[in-house]
């Protein structure tokens, strides 16, 4: 039995011919074409790098999880997300889907995902434009938990308005207040308090 690399050099070469012949068919989307090439050209030598560094035992470490870092936007095509794409788009590529499905039923690829889960990365893309199906158990990333629910601060409480019962009850002027405001009114002189 062949390596999984081996095996998916295998798959990337008949799908990159299958996407020659298109080409020669639909000229009109060439330029995507010769991406979708030279991405699965750059799959196989990345996957054969990776198995034959296992085998050797001189992986590299893992790259640091994105996760909470800022998006940066690609500025390289990408490749379309829906299912089984390339099959609706490309004719002549449907042995491709039960070869890659063989491929992630071998039990040296589980062991060398298991030890490069970094190679999930090239699977997955092959998987989603392959198959109308969800991501096999093999490669499926683990779900994310959940995310710390947001501590907004803090704000003051708003003062509530006086409620009539707070307020202090007005009570008449005494008389001769009254009569010395009136008397200030016309320059008279207040009476005193005995008077009013």
């Amino acid at each position: 039995m062949s390596s999984p690399a081996a095996f998916l050099t295998h798959i990337l070469t008949g799908l990159q011919a299958v996407i020659a012949a298109h080409a020669a068919r639909d000229r009109a989307q060439t330029a995507f074409l010769v991406f979708l090439w030279g991405r699965l050209a750059r799959a196989k030598t990345r996957f054969q790098r990776l198995f034959d560094r296992w085998r050797a035992g001189t992986l590299p470490a893992q790259r640091p999880s994105r996760a909470g870092r800022p998006y940066t936007p690609a500025t390289t095509p990408r490749l379309p997300s829906a299912r089984a794409w390339f099959l609706r788009r490309i004719q002549g590529g449907g042995t491709a889907t039960a070869q890659l499905a063989n491929l992630l039923a071998q039990p040296d690829l589980a062991d060398f995902l298991r030890a490069a889960p970094q190679a999930g990365r090239i699977l997955r893309p092959l998987w989603r434009m392959l198959s109308p199906d969800h991501l096999p158990a093999i490669i499926a990333l683990p779900p994310r938990p959940p995310r710390p629910p947001s501590r907004k601060p803090a704000s003051p409480p708003t003062p509530s308005p006086p409620t009539s019962s707070s307020q202090p009850a007005t009570r008449p002027l005494p008389t001769y207040v009254r009569a010395a405001v009136r008397a200030w009114r016309t320059r008279a002189p207040p009476p005193s308090p005995r008077q009013a």
